[in-house]
Formats: C-alpha cells, sequence, structure tokens
C-alpha cells in the first residue's frame, strides 16, 4: 500500500509524537515514497513484494545470505530489529515502522547534539540515520534530498543551506548503545527560525 503525505502524518503524530511530524514526513517521502512494503537491499538488489508475507520472506532470505535491508515506510535498516526488539514482520506494520524510525532519530540527535546545534544536528541526524555517519549523508545527497522533501511538503517554507561538516572520526558507525534522549527531541516546526530540537 502506497500512504499519502496525509496518512504519513497521521501515522507520524499518532505512532512517533516523540519527532516533529515536520522531520519525519520528508524523511518518509525520501525513504519510501509512502510505500509500506518497500525493501531496499543493501548492496543488493531491488525486490518488491505484494504482500506482507512476500516481504517477510524475502527480508528473511537476504538477512540470511548477510546483507542488511531496509523495510517498510521509514526504511528500518534491518540492523536495528533485535536491539529494537522487533520480527521483520513488526517492523513493517506502518505504526511500528515509524516508531522504530523515531527511536533511531532520536538516538541520532542525541549523537549529533553533542557537537553541533539547530539545523546542523537535524542534518547529521538525517545523515546517521541514511548511513551511520555524520557526515556521509551529507556528501552522497541524502540530507539534500531530504531538505527537498521537507520544502515540497511544506514542512518548511525553503530549504536550508546545508552545513560543511568536516570528515572526522565521525564517519565512524553510530554506536549500537548510543543514549536514546527523548528530552532532546521536541515536537515542533522546522524552518529556518525555529530549532527543532533542544
Amino acid at each position: 500500500m502506497i500512504y499519502d503525505l496525509a496518512m504519513i502524518a497521521q501515522v507520524a503524530q499518532r505512532c512517533a509524537p516523540e519527532v516533529a511530524t515536520e522531520a519525519v514526513v520528508p524523511l518518509v517521502v525520501t525513504e519510501s515514497g509512502g510505500n509500506t512494503l518497500r525493501i531496499n537491499v543493501n548492496k543488493g538488489p531491488r525486490v518488491q513484494a505484494a504482500t506482507l508475507g512476500q516481504a517477510a520472506a524475502l527480508v528473511r532470505r537476504y538477512m540470511a545470505a548477510g546483507y542488511t535491508v531496509d523495510v517498510g515506510l521509514a526504511q528500518v535498516n534491518s540492523s536495528n530489529f533485535a536491539r529494537l526488539g522487533v520480527s521483520v514482520e513488526q517492523a513493517f506494520e506502518p505504526c511500528t515502522n515509524l516508531h522504530l524510525a523515531a527511536q533511531v532519530l532520536q538516538e541520532g540527535y542525541a549523537l549529533a547534539s553533542r557537537s553541533l546545534r539547530g539545523l546542523d544536528a537535524i542534518s547529521a541526524t538525517y545523515s546517521l540515520y541514511n548511513s551511520g555517519s555524520m557526515t556521509r549523508g551529507l556528501r552522497n545527497g541524502y540530507v539534500g534530498r531530504v531538505w527537498a522533501n521537507a520544502a515540497a511538503t511544506g514542512a518548511i517554507a525553503t530549504a536550508p543551506t546545508l552545513p560543511v561538516i568536516p570528515p572526522t572520526g565521525d564517519d565512524a558507525a553510530t554506536p549500537a548503545g548510543a543514549p536514546n534522549d527523548a528530552s532532546r527531541w521536541v515536537v515542533g516546526q522546522i524552518d529556518a527560525g525555529v530549532e527543532v530540537f533542544k
């Protein structure tokens, strides 16, 4: 099933209230275009399933072959399933998927906000979500696509100028035990004049 913007926003508000809906919607648009059964086999083929059963079977097959797989609306990576306590089928469920994405975003923001503020921290958070690195998602164009989708969906009036973050040790993967500091992720509007996170 393909969710439109209104459906994505509704699920985000209900299932991921810890994160600004304006931050989740453009991420989902970038990741899946609203496709609840979207599957991306990292460093593997693009596959599509018609049913949840087919989708779960494909994901298990590729995971067993050593691939990581991104699933569902927010393309949550399979490397997170065990630590977040979900099955493959649960990860496809739209509400669960966005809740998981919110957890990963909160962990990323807690890490990014140690050294960055405002839109820079948000951009680094999106980069971490995409690549596990605070800078790689900027360099590969992912963060720019999220901001462009934010502007296109009305989450912000214009996309911000992306920060230039010099490559450092931040290119290392996010630690599995990164803190989940919900108090740092505040529901709010993303625009150049308002800080979404404190």
